[in-house]
Parts: C-alpha cells; structure tokens; sequence
C-alpha cells in the first residue's frame, strides 16, 4: 500500500480509503506542526466548485489549518477541478505539473486534487500528474482534514471517491469568502443526462437538502451581516423535498428572512422552467430579477442529440412568457458550438434564436468530448477551424446584443450593490444590479457592502459605467 516516492506512481499501490478500510477510525489529533499548516487552493470551474473550496478552506481553518496567500509558501496545495471542458482539464493538469520542480525543493509538500476531475480520473489522475499525493471526489470533501493528515503522517498517496452519490454533511464552517454574498448549495447532482455533459457521472445522481437546514444556513449567514445569497444547484428548478413547486417555497422561505436584501439562484433548466416561477420572482421582493437559462442550440434536430428534452420553440415561449411578466428582468444564457454534425444551417437556427430574443448576455462554448458521455459515440466531426468561425460569428452577434440591451439603460437609475474597488483605477467601485449588470462608478471603499443608486451615462457591451444619485 506504500508507494515508494522514488519509483513511478502506480494507482494501484495507493491507499483507497473509505470508511470501510478504516479512515472514520482515523483521529486528527493535531498538534503544533499540524496548526502551522498551510494551505493553499486554487479553484478552476463554476460556482459550485467556488462554493466547494469555500467549505473545504473553512473546514480546514476549523480543524487547525490557516490559509497561505501564495502557492510558494503553502505546505498543502489544493485543486479543486473542473472537468466540464476538455480546456479547463488540460489547464488543470498543466498547472500542477507546473509544481514538479517545487515538490523536488520540498518533499514534504502535499499536492491534492478534488473535484469533478478527481472523480472522473479516480487513480488514473496520479499517473497522469505523478506529483498528486491525494485525489478527492466529489463528495469526499468533509474528509480532507483527515486526508491530508493521514497523507503527511503515512507517506501514503490516497484516492478517496467513494461518495459521490452520499448525502453530503450538514457541516457549516463559518468561513466564506466574502463578507456580504454568500453561495449557499441547495442540492448536488444532476438526473438530466444531456449527452455532452459529465456532471451527473462527477457529482452523482440528484440530491436535494432538506429545506430546514438550508433555512438555518440562509439565517445564520443573515445574522452574521450577509445582505445577498445565491442558491446553488445543477438544476435549481428540480428542487424537491416530497412536494410539489418545492423551490418556488423555498424561494419563499428565504424570501421572508430578515437581513437578507438579494436572492439569486442557478442555474434552470428550460424543460423545469415554469410560468409559476417567473410570477414568484416578480412577486417575491428580494429575489433579483436574472434568470439564466440555457439554449444550448437553436436547431431542434441537434437540441434532440444533445438530449436536452424541449424544443425551440418551448424554448422561445418560456422567454416570451418570462418577458411578459417581468419585463425588466434580464435573461443570460448558455450555447455550444460545433456539436457533432451540426451544419451551418443548424448553426444559422441558434444564430436566427439569439437575435430574436436578445439576451443581456451569453457564455459561450465549442463542443469538447467528454467520456462516459453519451456524445462520446458520436462522431466529433465539426472541424476545430470551424468550431472556431463559428464561436467567432456567436460571440460577435451577442456582443452586439448586450450592447444594445444596455444602452436602454442610459439616463436611468439603477440599484448596485457595490461589491468592490475596480482594480484598474481605486477612485471607481464596482458593483452588481439586480439584473446582475456590472456597473462602475465614482466613489470610495467605504462604500464596498452597501446598495446606492446609480444614473447611467454610458455602456459597453460588459457594463454599465454612470454617477451615484
């Protein structure tokens, strides 16, 4: 079970622990060189992966540890990975090969990979990037203070991602990276199984916390001064708890907590999306009036390979129905590019959908194959050259979009909650509308946390820049 350091990593010496194998026996028992450990974590992906490093750095002050400010100076480095796109792995990998020469300097070091990726790879990760000393999936991550003691004191690599379908620990360690928003995970997992995505083989089958600890965790954060929470999920419209429209009445729930100012919540998913939903966020007073919806495609035909389980035009009457009743709101989405035998006529269909809905913005992605997925058996035939014409064409189109949208807003007062000093030029502060805009603006740090109003005098497709009223 003891990999000898010198030697080629092989996975299959390292220790994989569970608690079946003894790691719930496992005490921390920390002492002085434990409290001095530092730990750095870098995070690669989406808000979910934000929130996930967020818990793990708070569980790991709480259990002794500090947080380094650099990966030079760090005893334990973290990954926390995401595996959605190919470039995002490849980045990932790069990276921490990139610490080859700094783990030679100091052998004591540990280098760690948790994540999607983790669970995707499992052992092969190690032989990959013979550097990592623990690999941790998804849904291990509670287990990381034990872990990395167990990895220092054992001289063991370790390979823990056997929960990725469990429950997660109700544990609420107080850290966060902010002091006034705040992430808060209202479930894991996806059941959709669209046919380009890891997530539901990397973060399991659907999960949804019970809707009083989410309460207790939204109420905690209140009293501790957080004005803004966004809920978290794969797919925050499939929320359930035993009854029907369960998220609209958590929506609710939180809606009624005193102290909180904002909600926000994503990501939906059209075929979940609703018209009851869209009547909660304009009745409900503080939840922000952004709703992120995914296209995808424009074309029916590939919509269908993707498995996405809803039309174009389902599609176009969910966005019709959402600007009918909340017509200030603004809609963002997401779109692929060169899926498997997609024609330019297919292409055209998405490119003919995002003008006539005119969405405030859009992030946007070329197809990259993912195993285990179910386009994996496709043939990845769009060439890179046209992947990238294509995602050229798309970003063009919505840039011009978002520019239009935001000059509406010229000469009109919006609400920003400042949430920091732009880093190009401290005399301006950046903040966030309810319709999740950036806006930029005159004024000083003191007023970083607090909401003011701004009048809109110029735009550029990314923000809005005016003067506090």
């Amino acid at each position: 079970m003891l990999n000898n350091k010198k030697s080629p990593p092989n996975p299959k010496q390292s220790k994989i622990l569970s608690p079946k194998n003894g790691l719930d026996n496992f005490r921390l028992g920390f002492g002085m060189t434990s409290k001095c450990t530092r730990i750095y974590i870098r995070t690669f992906g989406c808000q979910m992966n934000v929130r996930d490093s967020e818990f793990v750095s708070g569980l790991l002050i709480d259990n002794g540890f500090r947080l380094s400010g650099s990966i030079e100076e760090a005893d334990v480095i973290l990954f926390n990975s995401c595996s959605v796109r190919k470039h995002a792995e490849d980045r990932l990998f790069s990276n921490i090969t990139y610490l080859k020469k700094l783990k030679k300097k100091r052998p004591g070091l540990i280098i760690g990979l948790m994540g999607c990726t983790a669970q995707a790879y499992k052992g092969e990760a190690i032989t990959r990037s013979p550097v990592i000393d623990i690999v941790c999936g998804t849904g291990n991550e509670a287990d990381l203070p034990r872990l990395i003691k167990y990895a220092r004191r054992k001289k063991l690599r370790i390979i823990a991602t056997d929960k990725v379908d469990a429950k997660r620990p109700e544990l609420y360690p107080e850290y966060r990276e902010h002091e006034f928003k705040a992430l808060v995970s209202i479930g894991e997992g996806c059941d959709n199984f669209c046919s380009y995505c890891i997530v539901p083989y990397v973060r399991g089958r659907e999960r949804s916390r019970d809707a009083k600890d989410i309460i207790r965790e939204v109420k905690s954060l209140a009293g501790r001064g957080f004005k803004e929470i966004t809920l978290l999920g794969q797919n925050v419209n499939s929320y359930k708890t035993g009854g029907d429209r369960d998220f609209i009445k958590l929506l609710g729930a939180v809606n009624k907590i005193d102290g909180i100012e904002r909600i926000r919540f994503m990501t939906s998913h059209p075929k979940d999306a609703h018209t009851e939903l869209f009547i909660a966020m304009r009745d409900l007073q503080k939840v922000c009036e952004h709703l992120h919806l995914p296209l995808q495609a424009g074309s029916d035909r590939i919509l269908k390979l993707m498995n996405r389980k809803y039309t174009a035009k389902k599609y176009l009457k969910l966005v019709e129905s959402y600007k009918k009743i909340l017509p200030s709101g603004s809609i963002t989405t997401d779109v692929i590019v060169g899926f498997p035998s997609e024609t330019d006529s297919d292409f055209k269909r998405t490119c003919d959908i995002m003008k006539d809905i005119g969405f405030d913005s859009a992030y946007t992605f070329k197809y990259s194959l993912r195993l285990k997925t179910a386009s994996s058996k496709l043939t990845d035939d769009v060439s890179a050259k046209t992947k990238a014409e294509r995602l050229d064409i798309i970003m063009k189109i919505q840039r011009g979009i978002s520019e239009g949208r935001n000059m509406k807003l010229v000469s009109k007062s919006v609400e920003a909650l400042v949430e920091d000093v732009n880093k190009k030029d401290v005399t301006l502060m950046s903040g966030r509308t309810r319709t999740n805009k950036q806006v930029i603006f005159k004024g000083d740090k003191s007023l970083v946390g607090t909401l003011v109003d701004v009048e809109v005098q110029s735009v550029t497709p990314y923000s809005l820049k005016g003067r506090m009223v």
